[in-house]
């Protein structure tokens, strides 16, 4: 069997041990953390029985409770990363799961306003680092090439979580009053009770590194670590290097994807805790709101999977990243300058795609840095000062700007224009290559090199192609 053959049917290998866990943990992720979007809505058309009403969560109160979550977020989120390189993915992951699924079970006993405030402040502290954990977990595993496309399933599935969601919630409508709980109570407990269950299953089964995965042979074993190449961070490395963590801080372009993706996080949490919102103030409500926040996710689902599956396959990262904020950019402005109900609900489907942009981006930045102290620091701390969009977000939408939002509309269609900006410079110094490249790769003394995989090499691609991107990325 060819090297290529081989690589093929270990990479789909590894897919059915580990994308079927990940998919499912963010999917339950991205439930328990935006959850109280659609507990705000539920039941409003209903006196006495919405989340607002019986917690008293009257003006923008509704926004710190949002906000607050972020908080302790941001602050745990880089210690978590580096706290999986030492207590392996498995016992982590599920470590981060059944924490966050008994607090948002706990939630259901909520009975005030601040009562609420201090559930949020222990959600926040007990879902630091599951993100950045998997996509640092998916570079052990998988080639810069081959992550867009794993990174698009995993993300994707906040898609589908937003389209259960609206669905469970209309289901859970119907539930309020039953066993003296309102249906925002239902909701808590319902959507909190699987991620403790899916915890435990992670901590015996998610397998942790190549080096030490029990469903490979010897042989596989070997050459999954070996295919990976010497950029990659290894699951042996329990090390943490100082001088990476400086030069990696002290890098220029760690703080250029950091403010670009705090830009891109304000419209991600946007949609993720105002849409039924947004959709409420088009003159929708009770479970009707609910159930009309499941097509735009459905949308996003197909654009967000097949702009980073054609990102992979051309190889190719900046085109995709601009190409996903335009077309979301499109949707805050028919958001701002449509007054119809049917152009808004477009303008809506449009803003759920923002991971369409994220993906590729989060892509092209895990092929910047070698070893696993940079790794991690790239993903955990970016994400972390990137999440401290969810502070932010949250006073764009405030109720005096209520129906139609236009500010906080018009800010966010600022900042993806200047992460459009970003890209370009990026893509001006380093490259649009998906591999790993660039005359600064954090972490390795490989000074302006273009590494290209055994796909690529293939594949046949002309020498001149590789001495025009060493051109591209030289210091």
């Amino acid at each position: 069997m060819s090297d290529r053959s081989m690589e093929k049917r270990l990479v789909r290998k590894i897919d059915r041990h580990i994308m079927p866990w990940v998919i499912v943990a963010y999917l339950l992720n991205y439930l328990d953390r935006t959850n109280l979007g659609n507990a705000r809505t539920l039941n409003n058309d209903k006196p006495g029985e919405s989340l607002v009403e019986t917690l008293n969560l009257a003006g923008d109160r509704y926004n710190l409770v949002v906000a607050i979550f972020f908080v302790p977020y941001v602050i745990f989120e880089f210690p978590s990363n580096i706290a999986l390189k030492y207590f392996t993915p498995s016992k982590w992951i599920a470590r981060i799961m059944v924490s966050w699924g008994i607090v948002t079970i706990c939630s259901a006993a909520v009975s005030s306003y601040a009562g609420l405030i201090i559930c949020r402040i222990f959600l926040g502290i007990c879902e630091a680092g599951f993100f950045p954990g998997v996509m640092m977990y998916l570079c052990f595993w998988y080639t810069p090439s081959e992550r867009g496309t794993r990174m698009a399933i995993f993300s994707a599935s906040i898609a589908v979580a937003g389209a259960f969601g609206g669905l469970i919630a209309t289901g859970v409508s119907f539930m309020s009053g039953k066993a003296n709980l309102y249906g925002w109570q239902w909701l808590f407990v319902l959507e909190g009770i699987p991620a403790v269950i899916v915890g435990v299953l992670i901590y015996f089964f998610l397998p942790d590194f190549p080096e030490t995965a029990k469903f490979l042979n010897e042989e596989e074993r070997t050459f999954a670590s070996e295919r990976m190449g010497p950029f990659a961070p290894k699951g042996t490395d329990k090390h943490f290097d100082k001088a990476d963590f400086i030069a990696t801080l002290k890098s220029w372009h760690f703080w250029i994807f950091s403010l670009q993706y705090f830009f891109m996080t304000n419209s991600l949490n946007a949609f993720g805790y105002f849409a039924p919102t947004i959709i409420s103030a088009m003159g929708f409500k009770g479970y009707k709101a609910q159930l009309l926040t499941v097509p735009p996710n459905a949308f996003a689902f197909f654009v967000i999977i097949g702009n980073s599956w054609w990102s992979d396959r051309r190889k190719e990262r900046p085109r995709h990243i601009i190409g996903g904020l335009i077309l979301v950019a499109i949707g805050y402005i028919l958001l701002a300058t449509v007054n119809g109900v049917g152009g808004r609900y477009v303008g809506t489907c449009l803003i759920a795609c923002t991971n369409a942009a994220v993906i590729p981006f989060i892509a092209y930045r895990t092929a910047t840095v070698a070893g696993a102290t940079s790794t991690a620091i790239a993903t955990g701390a970016m994400i972390a000062i990137a999440n401290c969009a969810g502070a932010v977000a949250p006073y764009l939408f405030r109720s005096k700007d209520a129906p139609h939002y236009y500010p906080g509309l018009w800010t966010l269609f600022a900042m993806l224009g200047a992460s459009v900006f970003l890209t370009g410079l990026l893509w001006y110094k380093l490259g649009s290559s998906s591999e790993y490249r660039i005359s600064q790769l954090e972490g390795s003394e490989h000074v302006g090199q273009v590494v290209l995989n055994k796909m690529k090499q293939d594949e046949g691609r002309k020498v001149e192609e590789d001495g025009d991107r060493e051109k591209d990325v030289a210091p």
